[in-house]
């Protein structure tokens, strides 16, 4: 396997990083905690020098991932989060032995989807938070990450405009999200990345551009496009900075958009306070369960003790991923969130039905960010 030894993660205070558990044979830990420190956003990385086999692109991927990490003064055991993107299903298994081979003691909040990927023969692309030793006062956009300075952070719920097609569906949705930015008082300086999920993948040149034009030749933090099933032709998610606002005396507080519908099982707008650290949750599934609606009620069981072992809870959720194979577990999913959510403090999130989990049997997957307290 590459090694990565060449990036080590930077001397940080401890405790920066709490893992839980703190080494895994698996690679993939139940929950992982980061304290309020400079962290990296990346976009895709690709190892398609490693040839046609998956272990080889993995492996090769997360070496240059590992340089990537570098250049922003972490590497592999500042990892925090890794999200894997497969172009084949039957794929699964061999990516989370890469995962388990490579993070072994410094186990991270491990995800991955299955999706047809933007370059061509590539098999797997990684995408990784990670911690960084480097300080700063604003957002640093390099080709393939973003660097986000200590200080409150803030995540905006998927947005979605219908257009004609991909291209003016993505125009018209990141205008709306740079509307919002504007609202909140942040500008496109302040983006650390950029999630949009499309469809048809085919398009995804054309979402490219437009999210790029969107920012009027100024700095473009890193874009993650994978495949949605929806009528709609996109939905566009953001993790942006707010270092710049004022001091909030909460935590985290949930804000709605005011020309958005207002929903309670999710907001538009989380804002994390400065001084706050992140906790972060992989992928839980609801195992062999039996149906779409007994493992979303795992799901929401495991994710509850996920967050108690966490030092969190169902009222300190910042922001959630649903992913939903089967097409009933979107209207299960709805009430279900009413039943544990607080309705004045629901996370920012964004909701995809996917052709497949990657894991025989599964209906869908859930991943979170939450802060600390109960």
């Amino acid at each position: 396997m590459s090694s990565l030894s060449a990036a080590p993660a930077p001397k940080m205070p401890v405790p920066v990083v709490t893992r839980l558990p703190g080494a895994s044979a698996t690679g993939v830990a139940a929950s992982v905690r980061v304290a309020d420190v400079p962290l990296v956003f990346t976009g895709p990385v690709y190892g398609l020098e490693g040839g046609t086999e998956l272990r080889a692109q993995a492996e090769r991927g997360l070496a240059a991932l590992a340089q990537i990490l570098a250049r922003h003064g972490s590497g592999q055991s500042g990892v925090v989060r890794l999200t894997a993107y497969l172009a084949r299903e039957s794929d699964v298994a061999a990516a989370r032995a890469v995962v388990a081979a490579t993070f072994r003691e410094t186990p991270v909040a491990f995800s991955h989807y299955c999706t047809p990927l933007e370059k061509s023969g590539a098999l797997i692309a990684w995408e990784a938070v990670a911690y960084s030793g480097l300080q700063g006062d604003a957002v640093v956009v390099d080709a393939d990450a973003a660097r986000t300075p200590a200080g409150a952070r803030l995540f905006i719920s998927g947005q979605a405009e219908k257009g004609t097609e991909v291209a003016s569906a993505v125009r018209l949705t990141m205008a709306g999200l740079h509307r919002s930015l504007a609202h909140l008082g942040l500008n496109k300086a302040d983006v650390v990345q950029i999630k949009a999920f499309v469809r048809p993948m085919g398009d995804h040149e054309a979402a490219r551009r437009e999210i790029a034009a969107s920012f009027e030749g100024g700095p473009v933090p890193p874009v993650v496009i994978h495949e949605w099933v929806s009528e709609l032709y996109t939905e566009i998610e953001m993790v942006v900075s707010a270092r710049r606002l004022p001091p909030q005396s909460e935590p985290i507080t949930y804000a709605w958009l005011p020309w958005l519908n207002k929903s309670n099982r999710y907001c538009n707008v989380t804002t994390v306070a400065a001084g706050t650290p992140l906790i972060f949750i992989g992928a839980i599934d609801g195992g062999d369960s039996g149906d779409a609606r007994a493992q979303m009620k795992v799901i929401f069981e495991r994710l509850g003790s996920a967050l108690f072992d966490a030092g969190s809870s169902y009222r300190n959720l910042a922001k959630a991923t649903y992913v939903l194979a089967d097409p009933a577990t979107r209207s299960i999913l709805g009430d279900i969130r009413g039943v544990y959510f607080d309705p004045t403090r629901p996370p920012a999130a964004s909701a995809l039905n996917v052709r497949g989990t990657g894991i025989a049997g599964r209906a869908a997957w859930v991943d979170m960010i939450a802060v600390p307290g109960r």
